[in-house]
């Protein structure tokens, strides 16, 4: 059995603020544990339990895609590709006709993440240190213009 290394809580927000916020990235990253931290915040919006259409699912995915690039420079994904890749990923099961899809909680391929990052509400973290750079930016600014 491979010997895989657990992705804490610190390092999964880390990885996402450096992602979405600090690397300039407009598409999904070629860092494998980077796609993955990307991909499982796309899950983390999700119902683990629930039994999403596609239509339903495509809606979900959706409004992770417009929140977060309503916070970031990441323009260039749709919902079509990142489905695609959250399936290819392990991260959603779907039935053979396409019509049904379900969140997997581990698949091959993926990386082992901390239990405690189900609890992670990435789109408020995003929020949060956008607010803390823009707030320590006008302190900069202030500080310059400063007599």
């Amino acid at each position: 059995m491979e010997n895989k290394k657990i992705i804490s809580r610190e390092n999964f927000i880390k990885r996402l603020l450096n992602i979405f916020l600090r690397s300039g990235l407009s598409e999904f990253p070629s860092d494998y544990t980077n796609l993955h931290v990307l991909l499982k915040s796309a899950i983390l919006t999700l119902d683990k339990t629930a039994i999403f259409s596609e239509k339903e699912i495509n809606r979900n995915l959706d409004y992770w895609i417009s929140n977060i690039s309503n916070l970031t420079p990441m323009k260039d994904i749709d919902h079509v590709t990142l489905r695609r890749m959250l399936v290819d990923a392990g991260y959603l099961t779907r039935n053979r006709d396409g019509s049904c899809y379900q969140v997997s909680l581990s698949g091959d391929g993926q990386p082992v993440f901390d239990d405690a990052i189900e609890q992670v509400d990435v789109i408020a973290v995003i929020k949060s240190e956008r607010e803390e750079i823009a707030r320590r930016k006008r302190e900069y600014m202030e500080k310059l213009n400063s007599p």
